[in-house]
């Protein structure tokens, strides 16, 4: 029960996406059955101070188009990886509460 009212307070007001300040990567899958894909579109526009954002959604094609990239976790790792490579600078960071 816990895990599921923990679940409801993902929200907008609590997610505070406006206040990250790093590098960011996201990835979704195009077929997610827990995750519209919309989200994936929402969350990109609401990193409004985000250094940058790199975004990735994973096709039927590539078979990773699933929650978590099951099916081709291999190559979601793969973009993982090589995104991490190419930010050798990365630092948590977060805009004041000002």
């Amino acid at each position: 029960m816990d895990a599921a009212l923990a679940l409801l307070q993902f929200n907008a007001e609590h997610l505070q996406s406006e206040r990250v300040t790093q590098d960011v990567l996201i990835l979704t899958g195009a077929a997610d059955h827990f995750i519209p894909l919309k989200m994936h579109h929402l969350q990109v526009a609401a990193l409004k101070h985000a250094r940058s954002i790199t975004e990735r959604i994973f096709t039927e094609a590539e078979q990773g188009h699933n929650h978590c990239q099951v099916g081709n976790m291999g190559l979601a790792l793969e973009v993982m990886a090589t995104w991490v490579a190419a930010h050798p600078t990365l630092e948590p960071g977060f805009a004041s509460e000002g």
